[in-house]
């Protein structure tokens, strides 16, 4: 499944495949730096080396150096990531708080994917309503949750197009294997 839509300036997409968006597409993360909300469903809390290359961590958002390359970017599934083309500070993560009681204002920041979040199938999209106005508030350049879906959210119309290009590459590899090996579509 591969569902896409459009939101204020955002475009965005959903995939139920499983794949490594920075092997598919590096050009998401590269000359870009990354707030981390949640890996693995909690923070990141950088190592001494990670914080020797300048990662650091505030209010349980754990903040990368300008990434130069994708194997700087730790994934552990379940993850979420704000894009930026230059350093920011979100504020404090309220991870661990229900997403329902955070104030949804400046210096506050919920975390989406660990709800199972995701665009679309239309019964995971009811976060939504709380999603897109954080997402107008920090102004990412994209947005990445990965969980049971990719969710890939981006305001930068030619990367937008360059990811949705390479998922639907994949897509395609993936139902051409499905049929040569007897599946369905």
């Amino acid at each position: 499944m591969l569902t896409v839509g459009s939101e204020g300036l955002y475009e965005w997409l959903v995939s139920d495949q499983q794949f490594d968006l920075l092997q598919l597409c590096p050009e998401v993360v590269l000359r870009r730096y990354v707030a981390i909300t949640s890996i693995d469903s909690g923070s990141l809390v950088p190592t001494e080396k990670q914080t020797r290359a300048g990662w650091q961590s505030r209010g349980k958002i754990a903040y990368s150096p300008r990434v130069q390359s994708v194997e700087e970017i730790p994934s552990a599934g379940w993850d979420e990531w704000y894009i930026f083309d230059k350093a920011v500070d979100l504020g404090a993560s309220h991870l661990a708080d229900s997403i329902f009681e955070v104030p949804q204002e400046p210096g506050h920041v919920s975390v989406f994917v660990n709800y199972g979040f995701a665009l679309h199938p239309p019964e995971r999209a009811k976060l939504a309503t709380l999603f897109w106005p954080q997402i107008a508030r920090i102004s990412p350049e994209s947005y990445v949750a990965d969980n049971d879906y990719l969710t890939f959210v981006s305001g930068n119309k030619a990367l937008f197009a360059s990811v949705l290009d390479a998922v639907k590459t994949l897509d395609g590899a993936t139902a051409k294997l499905s049929l040569d090996h007897g599946g369905h579509c």
